[in-house]
């Protein structure tokens, strides 16, 4: 999805806010539409939801910092400012790809490789096959970033897993070749030979 961003969208009273990635204002309009839970696109409108600012054509979506903040309105809905009218809001929670939750203390981990992506490689196996399971939308919108860099990321993390699985496997055959040294009878000097031969 080339040009993907993510963004965050409320309903207008706030009570409702998700996490979407999108690339077009289109494309943000159905995902959100279909997020919020609003049946139908006559009349809807997307404002910022600090200030109302309609968004109304891609010329202007495609300057929308990452994360801006956005606000779906059937027909009929007008925009207010935070606090006017709304309800208590909650945020959506994150879900790896099978519908677990995501712990506060992975959302941290994820979050902290925006600033130093090289921490992959002091993760645990757990962390990285949890980012390598988390439904990219979600990891994109975690890290704040493109859905196509969320995929790169995934893909470090995999070939990463990979290459210390292969690392066990090898440990492992340098022990078996090593305790069948250590038993045999064939292998060490003449004495440890003979008593190996003797006990055989």
């Amino acid at each position: 999805m080339a040009g993907a961003r993510p963004f965050k969208i409320w309903n207008q009273d706030r009570s409702v806010k998700k996490g979407i990635v999108a690339s077009s204002l289109q494309e943000l309009v159905q995902k959100g539409k279909d997020k919020l839970g609003i049946t139908s696109t006559d009349g809807l409108r997307v404002v910022i939801a600090e200030d109302g600012t309609e968004v109304d054509d891609e010329d202007y979506f495609v300057f929308l910092p990452h994360n801006s903040t956005l606000m779906i309105l059937p027909k009929g809905q007008i925009w207010r400012p935070e606090g006017i009218g709304e309800v208590s809001g909650h945020d959506e929670p994150d879900f790896i790809g099978g519908g677990t939750e995501i712990s506060e203390r992975s959302k941290e981990m994820i979050a902290g490789l925006q600033k130093n992506i090289t921490r992959i490689i002091t993760l645990s196996n757990e962390d990285l096959q949890l980012i390598v399971d988390l439904a990219i939308g979600h990891l994109a919108h975690l890290l704040q970033d493109t859905e196509n860099y969320a995929k790169t990321v995934q893909e470090a993390c995999q070939r990463h897993l990979d290459e210390r699985s292969q690392t066990t496997q090898a440990l492992d055959l340098l022990q078996l070749y090593h305790n069948a040294r250590q038993n045999s009878p064939f292998i060490g000097d003449d004495e440890t030979k003979r008593q190996k031969l003797a006990n055989t």
